[in-house]
């Protein structure tokens, strides 16, 4: 019995411990084969030996053995297959935490490792070169789109009166392609805005302040008399005058206009259909006094648009409808999710806020401190890597938090002109490293610091938010954005000198 448990490990260890280069089952089963036929032919030999002596005359002895080698002979061939089994589950199963591992390894993005940059010099000219003649440009632009919003939006109202859902009201221009357009409903609607109160069970705990849009309605109380119905409008009432004013009340607005099913909040997904539809009724009214064309960038957001010049150029620019919080904040649409659950959540827009914070922040700063310099640069080579690769979910409020976030660690002496290279080194190190670790924490959200800025109390009171709570439930969202950072991150050096050598190589042709 030792002997065979030790050719069966031995036979089981080898099979384990030296595979061939691509085992397949024909392969097992030969390996197999020969060990249970070594074992059959053991088991013969004790066959003999066991019927040789009782067979001549004691038929009972020849019986129990007959009977206890049978026992033996199933007990070892059952143990030898599970032995054999065993090793082979596992190899298997070791072999495929092997290949998910390589693949894990292969697909995760790197550790964040030192960004290369230029020095501070050779950032200087790239920053009056590039990144200022690309502001000055955009403020140009900023003139045209300025002009064509307000005849867009002009014609948008026209529509919107026949339409008799919303009305468009007031435009502002946060940046200098960022149109936000306030909308409200027509009367007797109202809208009322509810901050969500951050429950446990909240889906979008953790992810942005925001809160609900509930349609009211104005109603009249009936006091019985026919003047009130809906069809008294030609009648004359003898007791009740026209001064007479009726007692009316508010209620929530189920299923009203552009409302979710069975509720009286605002639905995202509607607004979006009804404004890319209001912009396209209104183009088709002024686009004959335009030699452009006028198209929408990406169906699910709201407003993305583009205008494409006959000579090839183009303008992106954003067109966004909101919803006023107070005089200084609004509520937008962001693209959580398209679940039910969340159609109804309107994120609350901080940015007027943020600026402010950024403000008070840099008066404790040397003079020509370079933070806004670095912010810049930071937002140029973003907008250059998504020109190359495409858009992404990282955004330029992103690197504005980031940098908020190193003001507040670093001294003040520490942001003096010079050391230009190593603080947009630590903010594009900041930013991968919080995508790696899927979290970057609104710098007003929960802040005691937020009180300089004016934001209401309910917000400063409120938990914390991860700005990069996307990335946690989007794994391909994550890897984009992540990737998109470390290139933009690795491509710095090279792209900087490439755009200062450029009017150099320049001035020598002519020359």
């Amino acid at each position: 019995m030792q002997d065979t448990l030790l050719r069966v490990f031995v036979v089981a260890a080898g099979l384990l411990l030296c595979p061939r280069d691509n085992p397949g089952v024909e392969d097992w089963d030969d390996a197999v084969d020969e060990d249970l036929q070594k074992h059959e032919q053991m088991l013969l030999k004790r066959e003999e030996k066991l019927v040789e002596p009782s067979a001549p005359t004691e038929d009972e002895t020849s019986e129990k053995g007959i009977a206890e080698w049978e026992r033996d002979c199933l007990w070892y061939i059952w143990n030898t297959f599970s032995i054999i089994s065993i090793m082979r589950f596992f190899r298997k199963y070791l072999k495929r935490n092997l290949q998910t591992d390589q693949e894990e390894t292969r697909i995760s993005p790197r550790r964040p490792a030192k960004v290369s940059l230029p020095d501070v010099e050779t950032l200087r000219s790239f920053y009056a070169q590039c990144v200022q003649a690309s502001a000055e440009k955009m403020l140009r632009e900023k003139g045209f789109l300025e002009g064509f919003a307000n005849d867009l939006l002009e014609a948008m109202r026209t529509v919107c009166e026949n339409d008799g859902s919303m009305l468009i009201e007031d435009f502002q221009m946060v940046k200098e392609h960022d149109i936000i357009v306030h909308f409200a409903p027509c009367k007797p609607y109202s809208v009322r805005c509810l901050l969500r109160n951050n429950p446990v069970s909240d889906p979008l705990l953790d992810t942005q302040v925001c809160g609900q849009m509930k349609l009211l309605k104005e109603e009249k109380v009936p006091n019985g008399c026919p003047c009130q119905s809906a069809d008294a409008d030609d009648m004359v009432c003898l007791l009740h005058s026209e001064s007479d004013k009726a007692k009316t009340k508010v209620a929530d607005a189920f299923n009203g206009p552009l409302c979710s099913k069975n509720t009286p909040f605002l639905s995202k997904s509607k607004i979006i259909r009804w404004f890319q539809n209001t912009v396209k009724q209104a183009w088709a009214q002024i686009s004959h006094k335009y030699e452009f064309e006028l198209s929408i960038r990406y169906a699910e957001t709201p407003g993305a648009l583009v205008v494409r010049f006959k000579s090839g150029r183009k303008i992106n620019f954003s067109l966004k409808p909101v919803v006023k919080f107070n005089t200084e904040a609004h509520f937008c649409i962001t693209p959580w999710s398209s679940s039910e659950d969340v159609d109804t959540f309107w994120a609350l827009s901080l940015s007027i806020y943020e600026d402010r914070l950024l403000e008070h922040l840099s008066k404790r700063l040397p003079v020509n401190s370079c933070h806004d310099q670095i912010l810049e640069i930071a937002s140029f080579l973003h907008r250059r890597q998504e020109a190359l690769t495409g858009k992404t979910a990282l955004k330029d409020s992103h690197f504005k938090i980031a940098l908020m976030h190193l003001l507040l660690t670093k001294k003040p002496s520490q942001w003096q002109p010079n050391f230009a290279a190593c603080r947009l080194q630590d903010l594009l190190s900041f930013v991968e490293e919080s995508l790696k670790r899927k979290r970057l924490t609104h710098i007003l959200v929960g802040n005691p610091l937020a009180g300089v800025t004016g934001l209401p109390k309910e917000i400063c009171r409120a938990k914390p938010v991860n700005l990069f709570h996307l990335f946690v439930e989007d794994d391909w969202a994550y890897k984009n954005a992540f990737m998109h950072c470390q290139e933009m991150c690795q491509n710095a050096h090279m792209l900087i000198h490439e755009y200062v050598a450029q009017p150099q190589a320049g001035t020598k042709s002519s020359a």
